[in-house]
C-alpha cells in the first residue's frame, strides 16, 4: 500500500472541515424559503357554503334587527408635493422670500470640500449682501427639485438666484469668497 503524502493528507483534512463548517453554516443561516411559505389552514364550512346542507334544510326566518352597515374606509390623500412656484426646493422659495438674492451651496454633509466650500459662500454672500442657503444633495426631494429645474448638478457647487428664481450664475466645485461675492452684486436688482 502505498503511504499519502503529508502535504496531501493535510490539504484532504482541510477540505473536510471547509465541508463541515459550510453545512453547519448553511445549517445554522435559518430555514429556507419553503419552510417559511404559509401553511394552509382548514377552511370552517358554513351553511351557505354547503349547498347540499342548505337545500335540506328549511330556511330560517331572517333576525328582525338590522345588521351593521359597515363603514366605510376614508380614502387616503394622495401625497403630492407641493411644487413651489420657482421649482427649487420649499426652504430656496423661503429664503427668497426673504432676499432679492440667495447664494445656495449645494453640498455632501461630511465632505471636507463640501463643507470649506459651504463656509466660503456663507462668508462670500454676506460680503455680497445676499441670503445665504446650503442644501444637501442626498436629500432625496432637494435632488429630485434640483435634477429638475437644472438638469444636473456637480456638487461642490454654487447657485446665485434671483428672487424671481432665475439662476443668475451656476459655478461648480471650489468658489472663494470673493467671487461670490462678486456674483452676487451682480445679481442684485
Amino acid at each position: 500500500m502505498e503511504k499519502i503524502s503529508l502535504p496531501v493528507r493535510i490539504f484532504a483534512i482541510l477540505i473536510v472541515l471547509a465541508g463541515l463548517a459550510g453545512m453547519l453554516a448553511m445549517r445554522t443561516m435559518g430555514p429556507s424559503s419553503d419552510a417559511l411559505a404559509p401553511i394552509p389552514q382548514p377552511v370552517k364550512k358554513t351553511q351557505a357554503a354547503t349547498p347540499a346542507r342548505a337545500a335540506t334544510q328549511p330556511a330560517k326566518a331572517a333576525p328582525s334587527a338590522k345588521a351593521p352597515k359597515p363603514v366605510a374606509a376614508k380614502p387616503k390623500p394622495v401625497l403630492n408635493p407641493v411644487v413651489p412656484p420657482t421649482g427649487f426646493p420649499v426652504v430656496v422659495d423661503r429664503a427668497l422670500r426673504q432676499n432679492a438674492v440667495v447664494v445656495v451651496s449645494l453640498v455632501v454633509p461630511g465632505a471636507r470640500v463640501d463643507e470649506l466650500a459651504a463656509a466660503e459662500a456663507e462668508a462670500g454672500a454676506k460680503l455680497g449682501g445676499a441670503g445665504f442657503l446650503a442644501l444637501n444633495v442626498l436629500n432625496e426631494g432637494v435632488g429630485r427639485s434640483l435634477l429638475t429645474k437644472l438638469g444636473a448638478a456637480e456638487e461642490p457647487s454654487l447657485l446665485v438666484l434671483k428672487r424671481s428664481g432665475e439662476v443668475a450664475v451656476q459655478l461648480a466645485g471650489f468658489v472663494d469668497r470673493e467671487t461670490v461675492a462678486q456674483a452676487a452684486a451682480n445679481a442684485s436688482p
